[in-house]
């Protein structure tokens, strides 16, 4: 538990809540049991409720896991009082508040307000290895590196997919913040709370500009692996042809006959041989020239 006072706000942050510091919250913020019984494990969905003394408000952060290359949801709770800003979050990012201090807030309304901007903050940087790897993959098309990029693309679409659905848990709750927090703390806290839900607009937007640049790189890495594979297609099947001719040749001329021609003559073997690989070498420049292949 670390606990932070500037004048006359506090700022309690939890990590890992034992059952301890669910029943000090209980009795110092006399918390109703069902909601000190929320606060003892993680919750499914985002919400927020408003009872006489304090603001009960369940938020969801995006953390990026680089072994599974993925964004993960990570939950966030807050008890707010009109001096106390309470945090729990479950699992132990630390680096979501790393280097967080007050600094001259006068009002519980004004600490959630810099926490809030703070996890803003924290989420941009979530989303900057996505950038990163999309401008990266921009670079690499047209180098022949199609299955390559196939691969690095199916990852960030479903980190992209991640990272948008934890989001989208967030505006609901956000947007109930908005009118009930207005109620807890008044008319004045309108501004800041507006300013929260455009904070979570403009993380929302730089998402789907990476996700719009993915699916066309998506597009565009796919239609390079279709060509590949039609130049590839039509290589073989002008292969096919060439060959096919002069196999039905050798096949006729293998048959045990006795009028075959060249068969009892000398050197015959060596003139049809020359004449086959002539008629290949003829058929593969007048194909050249007509760029079929």
């Amino acid at each position: 538990m670390d606990i932070q006072k500037n004048k006359g706000v506090t700022w309690i942050n939890i990590v890992a809540p034992t059952a301890k510091d669910i029943a000090w919250l209980k009795k110092e913020f006399a918390l109703h049991p069902v909601i000190a019984e929320e606060l003892s494990n993680p919750s499914v969905r985002g919400r927020i409720q408003i009872f006489k003394s304090y603001l009960f408000f369940i938020g969801y952060v995006p953390v990026y896991n680089n072994k599974d290359e993925t964004s993960l949801r990570m939950e966030i709770d807050f008890v707010i009082t009109k001096d106390t800003v309470v945090t729990l979050q479950y699992e132990p990012f630390k680096e979501v508040f790393q280097n967080f201090r007050l600094d001259g807030e006068e009002s519980s309304l004004e600490l959630m307000f810099k926490i809030m901007e703070h996890i803003t903050v924290f989420e941009e940087r979530q989303l900057r290895h996505m950038r990163e790897k999309v401008e990266a993959i921009g670079t690499e098309l047209f180098k022949n590196k199609e299955d390559e990029i196939f691969r690095k693309l199916t990852y960030l679409k479903r980190d992209a997919s991640e990272y948008r659905i934890i989001v989208k848990l967030q505006e609901p709750a956000l947007r109930a913040l908005l009118s009930k927090g207005m109620k807890f703390w008044g008319g004045d806290a309108e501004i800041y709370l507006n300013d929260i839900l455009g904070n979570h607009a403009n993380i929302v937007n730089q998402l789907e500009d990476c996700r719009e640049a993915i699916a066309d790189f998506e597009d565009t890495n796919n239609q390079l692996l279709n060509a590949k594979v039609n130049r590839t297609m039509k290589t073989l099947t002008v292969l096919s042809f060439v060959t096919f001719p002069f196999m039905l040749i050798a096949t006729l001329f293998s048959i045990n006959a006795k009028d075959t021609p060249l068969i009892n003559s000398a050197g015959g073997f060596w003139i049809i041989v020359c004449a086959m690989a002539a008629g290949v070498i003829a058929l593969g420049i007048y194909f050249k020239k007509r760029n079929w292949f």
